[in-house]
């Protein structure tokens, strides 16, 4: 295989770019987490369906933060997709993959695990709902590829089979990787760090980006492991990672830590728009 062979497109749709604006340029205080409510931030977060433990992850994160959140599971099982009317925010969890039928490539269903239909027509309705209430959205790992296919992009179904090797588990642990965050976006802003090293258990990642969305950090092979809006000031927000922050022991790694309180700060935000 040739080196263009390899290489990923890292290019969106043809929209102006633009700063990120100054609202979100602001540094958080931590103190502003934790200020007196008006009532509990609700958060609705999507089954991963998988064992406690990992949901669990998600939670904990989240609480490690703020403790007062109130998270509540959306799941296909409960089905509950009305709840996503009365949140605040939204995170959507990693888990099995996406069936390739939802981006254009059904034929690819072979280089696929754990796919549930049902769970990507639920989510794919709860995100519509979300984007039309315009609450701020926090993907990570499949969650990242699931709103990209929603707003019309696409997935590599896998990367194993096109030599990208870095990005799987490894005898059934984590592999850990560098990711290095393109200048300027707000991820730049968000984490203070242009590279670290992150967790990484995915066999899938973006290809063709959805549309308003940009790259923000890329893997060394040129996988992209970050996306966001591409016009800051006019969308609610989002911010999309491909490695499980909720996972990684290393809380005070920005990575982790800053993810979690700025997704929290711009719900508190939202919220007293």
């Amino acid at each position: 295989m040739n080196a263009n062979e390899k290489s990923l497109s890292v290019k969106g749709p043809s929209l102006p770019s633009r700063s990120v604006s100054s609202r979100n340029s602001k540094p958080i205080h931590r103190l502003l987490l934790y200020k007196k409510e008006r009532g509990v931030v609700n958060i609705a977060i999507t089954d991963n369906h998988r064992p406690k433990l990992y949901f669990d992850n998600y939670i904990n994160w989240i609480h490690r933060v703020n403790p007062n959140v109130e998270l509540v599971k959306l799941s296909y099982h409960l089905k509950n997709e009305h709840l996503i009317h009365k949140a605040d925010g939204l995170i959507l969890t990693g888990g099995g993959d996406v069936h390739p039928k939802f981006y254009g490539n059904p034929n690819a269903i072979d280089q696929t695990e754990e796919v549930n239909e049902l769970r990507d027509e639920f989510e794919l309705n709860v995100i519509e709902d979300a984007l039309g209430r315009e609450i701020p959205i926090l993907g990570i790992c499949r969650g990242m590829q699931i709103i990209n296919v929603a707003l019309g992009g696409t997935l590599i179904p896998d990367l194993l089979s096109l030599g990208f090797n870095d990005h799987a588990q490894r005898n059934s642990q984590e592999n850990r990787h560098a990711v290095t965050v393109v200048p300027h976006t707000m991820l730049d802003v968000v984490t203070g760090k242009s590279e670290q090293t992150v967790n990484s258990v995915h066999h899938q990642a973006i290809d063709q980006l959805g549309r308003g969305l940009m790259v923000s950090a890329v893997s060394p092979d040129g996988v992209i492991e970050a996306a966001e809006w591409a016009l800051k000031d006019r969308m609610p927000f989002l911010l999309l990672v491909q490695w499980h922050p909720e996972r990684m022991k290393d809380f005070d790694n920005p990575y982790v830590r800053n993810i979690a309180e700025y997704f929290l700060h711009e719900v508190r935000q939202s919220i007293d728009a």
